[in-house]
Formats: structure tokens, C-alpha cells, sequence
């Protein structure tokens, strides 16, 4: 799974992490991590990372929703 981190535009922000799911084993593991983080005390910077995955499995799951997945062939 590849991670980016997405430095702040402006003093006094936060850094943010990215992570780009490429193969259906990164999106298990993003799975796999957002339940650990959830079942554990969590600080602000595992919240960032748990945010961070979620959006990453969002954007696997639309762009792999087979519901919609008509739309996107010619």
C-alpha cells in the first residue's frame, strides 16, 4: 500500500497522511488496521492514519462497486 504525506500549506497545520490502495490485499490490510485502531485508546495522530485508510477504502469501493461500475465503460 503506498503512503503519502501530504505536508501542510500553511504554519500550525497538520500533515496528512494518504494512502493509495492499489491490489485487494492493501485493501485488507487498510481493513484490518482501521479494526485495530478502532478496538484500541487512540491519540490524534492514530486518528489522522484511521481517517486517512478510510478514505483510501472509500475510494476502492467506488471505484470497484460493480453496482456502478456500468457507467465507467464506453
Amino acid at each position: 500500500m503506498r503512503t503519502r504525506v501530504e505536508h501542510a500549506a500553511h504554519a500550525g497545520e497538520n500533515d496528512r497522511a494518504r494512502f493509495r490502495i492499489e491490489t485487494i490485499e492493501d485493501y485488507e490490510l487498510a481493513t484490518q488496521r482501521i479494526a485495530a485502531l478502532d478496538s484500541a485508546p487512540r491519540g490524534e495522530e492514530e486518528d489522522r492514519e484511521r481517517d486517512a485508510l478510510i478514505e483510501a477504502v472509500k475510494h476502492w469501493d467506488r471505484k470497484h462497486d460493480d453496482a456502478t461500475g456500468w457507467k465507467d465503460r464506453p
